[in-house]
C-alpha cells in the first residue's frame, strides 16, 4: 500500500502576514517558490503595505553615506554610496552599494546630493546626471535636466524626491534661485513626474515674505506626500516652515515655534516633521501635529558643548563642508536613544534614561563620507520606465 503524504498549506492571510515581515531580498527569492506567492508579492497593495511596515520599524531601515572620489587621471569625481543599519554603533558593518549597480557619473564639481523616499534613492550631481535608483531591484533611471537649469543665475538648484499618494507617482521638486538687480532672491519651482517623464514649471509663487530666505542647504523633508523647507529672515530672529503638498500642488506657510532656538533645522522624528534648535543650554525638538499648524515640544535635553543641533554657519549662509552639517539628527534607536552624526565617521548618541552623551566612531567608514538620508529597502516599481 502506497502512502501519499500531503504538506499542509497555510491560510492565505497567515502567509500574507509572514511575507510582510520578510526583507526584500528574501521576498525576491520567494517569488520563485510558487505562482500564488509571486502574485501576492507583486500585488501593488502588498508592496505598499510592506513598505509602510518596514518604514515604521527602525530596525529595517538603513543610513546611507556618500563619498565623492576623485579620478586618477583627471580632476573629475564619481560618487560612492555606502550603507549601514540606522541604529549605528561602533561595530556597525558598512556595505558598499557599488556592487548593487549604483550608476557611476562624473563631473568637475565634487559636490553631490543623495535623498530617499518610499524605498527609492535620488542622486543629483552638478554638471552631470540626475539618477532615480532602486538598489535592491538593481534598477535605475536617468532623469532629464529641468527646463530652467541653464538659466539659474547664482546657485545649483536643490532637488528633493517625494511620493504623491493620490496619483501614485514619484515626483522630483526642483527649487531654482534667481536674483534681481536689487540682489533680492526669488524662487521658481519645477516638478518632474516619474510616471509621465517630463518637467513643468509651477504657476504658484513662493509664499514666504520677501525678507525671508529658504534654507536650501539645510534639511529638506519629504514625508507623507508633502515637502517641507525651513525659512528665516536675515537676522534669524523669525523662522517659518514652507510646506508643498503634492496632491493639489499648493504651498502652505507654517510659523515655527516661538521658542525653537537659533538656526532651527527641520528633521523627521518617527512619522512626524520636527524642528530642532538650541535655546541657551537646552536642545529642543518640536513636532508638527496632524492639523499642520500646531507644534508640540516632545523632547528637551542639555545641549552638547560641540553644538549639536547647530549647523556650521557664517553670516546668512548655512555652510556645508565635505563632512556635512554638524549635529544632523539621524534617528531614534530601538532603545529610545537619540543618534546624531557629527562629521565623517563620528557620531554622538544621547542616552535618554541616563542623560548622558557618548561619542561613537565607526571604523569601517571613511572619514570624508557625508551622512545621507535614512533608507528602507522596497519592492517599489510601480510603472516606472526603468532604463
Amino acid at each position: 500500500m502506497v502512502c501519499h503524504s500531503k504538506i499542509p498549506s497555510l491560510p492565505e492571510d497567515i502567509v500574507y502576514s509572514i511575507l510582510l515581515d520578510l526583507p526584500v531580498k528574501s521576498l525576491l527569492r520567494f517569488k520563485l517558490t510558487c505562482k500564488s506567492w509571486c502574485w501576492m508579492i507583486d500585488d501593488p497593495g502588498f508592496i505598499k503595505s510592506h513598505l509602510r511596515k518596514s518604514s515604521a520599524d527602525i530596525s529595517h531601515r538603513k543610513t546611507l553615506f556618500h563619498e565623492n572620489v576623485e579620478g586618477e587621471l583627471s580632476r573629475h569625481y564619481s560618487i560612492k554610496v555606502l550603507s549601514t543599519e540606522a541604529s549605528i554603533n561602533a561595530d556597525s558593518k558598512v556595505v558598499s552599494l557599488d556592487q548593487l549597480n549604483v550608476p557611476v557619473f562624473c563631473g568637475k564639481v565634487s559636490r553631490s546630493e543623495v535623498s530617499s523616499c518610499s524605498g527609492l534613492v535620488f542622486i543629483s550631481h552638478p554638471e552631470d546626471s540626475l539618477i532615480l535608483w532602486n538598489p535592491v531591484g538593481r534598477k535605475c533611471k536617468r532623469i532629464t535636466e529641468p527646463n530652467l537649469l541653464q538659466k539659474s543665475s547664482i546657485l545649483w538648484p536643490r532637488f528633493v524626491l517625494a511620493y504623491d499618494f493620490v496619483s501614485e507617482d514619484y515626483k522630483v521638486l526642483c527649487v531654482h534661485v534667481f536674483t534681481t538687480n536689487t540682489t533680492d532672491q526669488h524662487y521658481i519651482f519645477e516638478i518632474y513626474s516619474v510616471k509621465n517623464q517630463y518637467w513643468r514649471t509651477l504657476d504658484n509663487t513662493c509664499p514666504i515674505p520677501t525678507d525671508f530666505s529658504l534654507h536650501l542647504n539645510c534639511n529638506i523633508i519629504s514625508l507623507n506626500g508633502s515637502i517641507h523647507i525651513m525659512a528665516s529672515n536675515e537676522e534669524e530672529s523669525e523662522h517659518m516652515a514652507m510646506s508643498f503638498h503634492l496632491a493639489d500642488e499648493t504651498f502652505v506657510v507654517i510659523p515655527a515655534p516661538s521658542k525653537c532656538g537659533e538656526l532651527s533645522i527641520l528633521h523627521t522624528f518617527g512619522d512626524h516633521v520636527c524642528v530642532m534648535g538650541t535655546v541657551g543650554q537646552e536642545t529642543l525638538i518640536w513636532s508638527l501635529e496632524k492639523d499642520g499648524k500646531t507644534w508640540n515640544n516632545i523632547r528637551k535635553f542639555p545641549a552638547f558643548p560641540t553644538r549639536i543641533g547647530k549647523p556650521q554657519y557664517s553670516g546668512n549662509v548655512i555652510c556645508v563642508t565635505e563632512y556635512g552639517n554638524t549635529g544632523d539628527l539621524i534617528c531614534v534607536k530601538e532603545n529610545g536613544n537619540i543618534l546624531w552624526s557629527k562629521d565623517g565617521c563620528r557620531f554622538i548618541e544621547y542616552d535618554v534614561q541616563k542623560n548622558k552623551y557618548t561619542r561613537v566612531i565607526v571604523g569601517e567608514l571613511p572619514p570624508s563620507v557625508v551622512t545621507g538620508p535614512l533608507y528602507v529597502e522596497s519592492l517599489v516599481s510601480l510603472k516606472i520606465p526603468w532604463d
